[in-house]
């Protein structure tokens, strides 16, 4: 009878282990209020690996994941760029990472033909997909100088409307308040 229970405890606790691993394992879910989780992506302007933490602290930051063959993305891009070049003077930041596979020229010449001003990063595996939990593209997140996330949009969106400029310039007028992720 002893044996039985052993083995019984030896099953729950082999079980109870799986479940703090699957737990542990677990992404953090992205949400409003959630510090961003850090990616890296190459930018296709300079060739060097960017990461949002190292790269963009401090700073109101749109991070928008898109792809060349998105026609969302096509209406959404001169958008992203009206708001860049109004509100970049003020310290806005965007980071649009490219989820096309294979070679960054495509992604460059694609994103030279809009002839925007902004950083375009690309990542060909997709790992910010993982990450951000992406249902599809475009999808953007923007981000306070905390690095929190405080609106995430699930499609091509106006960001150039007086709106979106609004409640972009009030986060650009508020400064970091320290709380923020590593």
């Amino acid at each position: 009878m002893r044996r039985q229970w052993t083995g019984v405890l030896a099953v729950i606790a082999v079980l109870a282990l799986i479940v703090v691993i699957l737990i542990r394992r677990a992404p953090v879910p992205i949400e409003v209020g959630r510090i961003a989780p850090d990616f890296t992506a190459t930018d296709l302007h300079t060739g060097t690996m960017k990461s949002l933490h190292a790269d963009y602290r401090g700073s109101v930051t749109l991070v928008n994941v898109w792809a060349t063959w998105c026609e969302p993305c096509k209406r959404e891009i001169p958008a992203l760029d009206s708001l860049y070049r109004a509100l970049g003077p003020s310290g806005l930041r965007i980071a649009a990472v490219s989820i096309d596979r294979g070679d960054s020229v495509p992604v460059r010449k694609f994103m030279d033909d809009f002839g925007v001003t902004f950083d375009v990063l690309h990542d060909p595996e997709g790992v910010i997909q993982q990450t951000y939990q992406t249902s599809g593209v475009p999808e953007s997140f923007l981000l306070d100088r905390d690095g929190r996330i405080v609106r995430i949009v699930y499609a091509d969106h106006p960001w150039a409307s007086p709106s979106n400029q609004r409640i972009i310039g009030e986060l650009l007028a508020r400064p970091a308040s320290g709380d923020r992720a590593p």
